[in-house]
Order: C-alpha cells, then sequence, then structure tokens
C-alpha cells in the first residue's frame, strides 16, 4: 500500500505575500498597545487614528491588527507626536 502525500498549505512570508491581515477586539488592541483600559483605544477612533468597523452578525465594533501594529510602529518613534493629548484644563495634580 503506497502513502498517501499529504499537501502542506503554502508558507505565508510577510515580505512577498504582504501582511496578514484580520480583525481584533478594542480589548485586545489596547493591550497590544500597552494601554491599561480599552477606553484608550475609543479615543484614538473618536480622534481619527484608528479606524473602527462594524462586521455582520457582531454587535461589538473591531480594528484591523495592521492598524494597530501601524500605531505601536508610531507610538515606539519618540520624535513622533502622533499620541500626544493635549492638556485640558481641570484639577491640579495634588488631587
Amino acid at each position: 500500500m503506497k502513502k498517501k502525500h499529504q499537501v502542506l498549505p503554502p508558507r505565508y512570508d510577510k515580505d512577498k505575500d504582504g501582511p496578514l491581515d484580520r480583525f481584533i477586539k478594542i480589548s485586545e488592541a489596547s493591550k497590544l498597545l500597552g494601554y491599561a483600559h480599552y477606553n484608550s483605544v475609543i479615543k484614538l477612533i473618536e480622534r481619527g487614528k484608528l479606524q473602527a468597523y462594524k462586521l455582520p452578525q457582531v454587535t461589538r465594533k473591531r480594528v484591523l491588527l495592521s492598524e494597530v501594529e501601524n500605531l505601536i510602529e508610531l507610538k515606539n518613534d519618540r520624535q513622533n507626536k502622533y499620541f500626544s493629548i493635549p492638556k485640558k484644563a481641570g484639577r491640579h495634580s495634588n488631587y
């Protein structure tokens, strides 16, 4: 009896095949970006720094992993003021 050859899926090469993208939850994005709470990612979405997507039959919004990775690269760049949050008037730091 002959053995059947197993067909393996092609190997993924990021440089050759391009980015492999998928939708992730906002809470997962907050963990990847190093935030303690998902509200920080929601603020990024409101400021237009990140795009949110509504998927069919899913109640919560999602973001693309590739966009989050791009934000991580921008965040790691110390000279970029992309993540600077303007200070608002309010209580001083003693409270």
